[in-house]
């Protein structure tokens, strides 16, 4: 008798220590699968904030349905911000990235891939003289406030910051995409001549990789009426960009960098009188723009990036071509007329 109640209890120990170790696997299992994910922090303004989209269409969110679970991104847009410092020459910059809530919480993400989608509203900076549809023009209040200078630091900063945390992270800088609206002080001049310059010479010289979303999202349909925010349809083809760059083999970054010896003061480029600090951008922002939408030319527009257009039938006589309100090419052999799309919101 007593040799089976050993051999009893025997077994409900083995069963015991069976179970313990079943379990510990398999927490185990999950806790790898957990660490096995890659983080993505998607760092950016009101375009990857998700700005006039429903819930769950904002391109982070598109992104991670993309990507799968292997991946884990979150969004860490904040709408209006810039990446320039925490003063500019007026006082306290409100619309400093560096003073969000947003910011510290990407930085305790430890993310292992970060992409950093800023720039359209520091444009404003830049952007002046805009005619409105009353022929007056729009004041923009944050026009000449701060140091083309100090952008190159403020951009490096953000770099050499996420670039300094523990997991070392894989960052990826986006070139911004068009954008223009005269009533939010924000013109594709800027941007192109301004802003994606200065995003370009700081990445290429940090080693950092770069999306040219200027040249890559440059679809009409897939913006919102304001023309510079992306619809639903816009932030699907959005994530499907910040995707194939993120899959896409690592850019090599032991090549040695642009000359490091030259400060950012140094390496300003040279930019012509319209579009330099006497920006003489004059597009009007209008509350409604044409649009041939039966027309492939316009669904695949390539040539609206950096025009400011002043109406919709506007020559550029150096090129004999037509754009529209936003700037968008019509083809010399599409002048028909076309339906108008109403435009409307605020910001």
């Amino acid at each position: 008798m007593a040799g089976r109640s050993g051999i009893y209890i025997i077994g409900m120990m083995f069963r015991k220590v069976f179970r313990a170790a079943a379990v510990a696997a398999i927490f185990a299992g999950f806790t790898c699968a957990a660490h096995a994910q890659t983080r993505v922090a998607c760092v950016g303004n009101s375009i990857t904030a998700g700005y006039g989209l429903g819930w769950q269409e904002d391109y982070p969110f598109q992104l991670q349905e993309m990507l799968g679970e292997s991946y884990s991104v979150q969004n860490f847009g904040v709408s209006g911000m810039t990446f320039a410092g925490e003063t500019i020459k007026s006082g306290t910059n409100n619309s400093s990235y560096w003073k969000t809530d947003n910011f510290k919480a990407a930085l305790n993400f430890n993310p292992n891939i970060v992409v950093i989608e800023l720039g359209t509203n520091d444009s404003k900076f830049f952007s002046n003289n805009c005619i409105g549809t009353d022929g007056q023009p729009q004041y923009n209040y944050n026009y000449g406030q701060y140091d083309k200078e100090n952008l190159y630091k403020d951009y490096e900063a953000l770099i050499d910051t996420f670039a300094h945390l523990p997991t070392s992270p894989r960052i990826i800088a986006t070139l911004q995409p068009y954008s223009n609206n005269c009533g939010w002080g924000i013109m594709d001049t800027a941007i192109v001549n301004q802003i994606n310059p200065i995003i370009q010479e700081v990445a290429t010289r940090k080693g950092v990789e770069i999306i040219d979303l200027h040249s890559q999202f440059n679809t009409p349909e897939w913006f919102l009426a304001d023309s510079v925010h992306p619809n639903a349809t816009g932030a699907k083809e959005l994530a499907r960009i910040i995707k194939e760059g993120i899959l896409k083999a690592p850019a090599d970054t032991s090549k040695t960098p642009a000359d490091t010896s030259k400060t950012p003061a140094d390496t300003v480029p040279e930019v012509s009188d319209s579009t330099g600090t006497q920006d003489s951008t004059t597009a009007i922002r209008g509350n409604e723009f044409a649009r041939d939408a039966g027309s492939s030319q316009e669904r695949n527009a390539r040539g609206f990036g950096g025009q400011d257009a002043h109406s919709f039938v506007n020559q550029d006589a150096r090129k004999s071509k037509a754009y529209d309100m936003q700037g968008r090419y019509i083809p010399s052999r599409k002048q028909a007329a076309s339906p108008t799309v109403k435009k409307g919101g605020t910001r």
